[in-house]
């Protein structure tokens, strides 16, 4: 039962890592994009 649970505890866990590292990542791709937008902008 213990280690049941252990298990589901760390898959749990680990979700919650990579949907995290998803959503940084998301985020930075969104800036590299909106900081590439705002230098073309500037070129006009």
């Amino acid at each position: 039962m213990f280690m049941t649970l252990t298990v589901l505890a760390a898959l749990i866990c680990g979700m919650f890592v990579a949907s995290v590292t998803s959503t940084i990542s998301a985020l930075r791709r969104e800036s590299e994009d909106h900081k590439l937008l705002m230098e073309r902008h500037k070129a006009f």
